[in-house]
């Protein structure tokens, strides 16, 4: 008998990080054949698609909550499932707890939990008693497993890295590479090209990348910055920006055309720009895992990010290079709406220093990301090592539930949400 799992989490079909971990853990999943999904799809609509798993939206259009917090309440409590996995931030599943206590008082037979998060700062306390029903915890890193630990340290917690699909994300013939590098970046396809490929959002902190750029030109005039991201979005007016900070668009400083917050462009697309720039760099204030580094590896391509979360524990100096974070008390910030937590500050001379190892040692810099290529080859192919860890985990899950009897409800149904 196939078990029957429950998925909250983004919708596998949009290209959100979150959709990016649920398309391949699930897809690992499904093609054991042990398995059967639904997904209450968080960013789904109703569009058609051809995943072999049943999606339903997750939209709260009612409540104005796009998370379907309360909906999904109702749709588990009416909902048949063996397995509950939850991808997601641990501040946003706020109502695991209540949730929890009337599923377990109101089905007829038991049910296991696991739940994937990520940790991209700090646990607060709430959010720890948000996510500590879950029966299963699996992290993103050994970082945000630490963090659950600081309230707990004697739970036993995975830790399962986010992988990358190769078969999207690979070296391309350097022909085909230099014909996209000369099409898409045009009269500055000549030039050395970083990229920071991130949503223009606050904890992305892209003006620091552009501030290290600004003073990364003085010394080497014939470079260029093309950052991937929606002009205008959840942080700044970049063009503004640049105009302010004294940079060219169109000439020192690159952005894409035509691309809306929500609607990225297609992963060969992006394959071809990991490929065809000279170094990705970051000047994130946090990251859970931070997919656009690991993408970058698989590409080959040197990456620059900076020393803290999840980058401090997974680039090495063989692999890349990571720059000063939140070294001194003038390199930590708390941003607005972004729950009280302290975030570290990239250091701008420490990061162009960075950006001039990488382009006056370029050889180096392709060492590492040769060494950086055969680690993701190695240890982070979700259809390989990650997809093994995975199955291992619902297949733990699942033998667990076996040994269960079934039990009758001790109270009656009530309708609570």
């Amino acid at each position: 008998m196939r078990k029957k799992v429950l998925c909250y989490c983004d919708s596998p079909s949009v290209s959100t990080g979150f959709g990016s971990v649920s398309r391949n853990v699930l897809k690992q999943l499904y093609m054991t054949g042990k398995y059967d999904i639904d997904i209450f799809a968080i960013n789904y609509h109703g569009t058609p698609h051809d995943y072999p798993f049943r999606l339903w939206p997750a939209a709260d259009h009612q409540s104005g909550d796009p998370y379907g917090r309360r909906k999904f309440c109702h749709f588990a409590l009416q909902h048949d499932f063996d397995v509950l996995w939850v991808l997601q931030d641990t501040f946003i599943v706020d109502f695991i707890p209540e949730l929890f206590n009337h599923l377990q008082s109101n089905r007829t037979k038991p049910f296991r939990s696991i739940m994937y998060y990520p940790i991209d700062s700090v646990l607060q306390e709430e959010w720890y008693n948000n996510i500590k029903p879950i029966d299963r915890l699996v992290a993103y890193t050994e970082f945000g497993k630490q963090a659950y630990l600081e309230y707990d340290h004697n739970r036993d917690i995975d830790v399962i890295y986010h992988g990358v699909d190769l078969d999207v994300f690979k070296p391309l013939d350097s022909k085909e590479v230099q014909e996209f590098r000369n099409h898409f970046f045009g009269a500055n396809s000549n030039k050395f090209i970083f990229m920071n490929i991130n949503r223009n959002q606050q904890r992305k902190d892209l003006p620091r990348t552009i501030q290290a750029f600004k003073e990364f030109i003085k010394l080497v005039p014939d470079a260029v910055l093309y950052i991937h991201c929606t002009p205008v979005d959840q942080g700044w007016n970049i063009p503004r920006l640049l105009k302010q900070m004294g940079l060219t668009l169109g000439k020192e400083v690159l952005l894409p055309e035509r691309m809306e917050p929500n609607q990225g462009y297609p992963v060969e697309i992006i394959n071809y720009l990991y490929n065809s720039v000279d170094c990705v760099l970051s000047t994130t204030l946090g990251e859970g895992a931070g997919l656009g580094w690991i993408e970058s590896m698989a590409c080959k391509t040197p990456v620059i990010v900076p020393n803290n979360t999840a980058m401090a524990e997974l680039v090495t100096e063989d692999k890349g290079y990571l720059v000063n974070s939140g070294t001194n008390p003038s390199l930590w910030t708390v941003l607005p709406n972004d729950n009280d937590v302290l975030r570290p500050l990239v250091d701008v001379e420490d990061l162009v220093d960075a950006m001039l190892r990488v382009y006056n040692n370029y050889d180096e810099a392709k060492k590492k990301a040769e060494n950086a290529y055969k680690w993701v080859v190695s240890e982070l192919q979700w259809s390989d090592k990650i997809a093994r860890q995975w199955i291992k985990v619902f297949d733990e899950e699942s033998r667990m539930l076996d040994a269960y009897p079934s039990v009758k409800p001790s109270v009656i149904k009530s309708e609570v949400f």
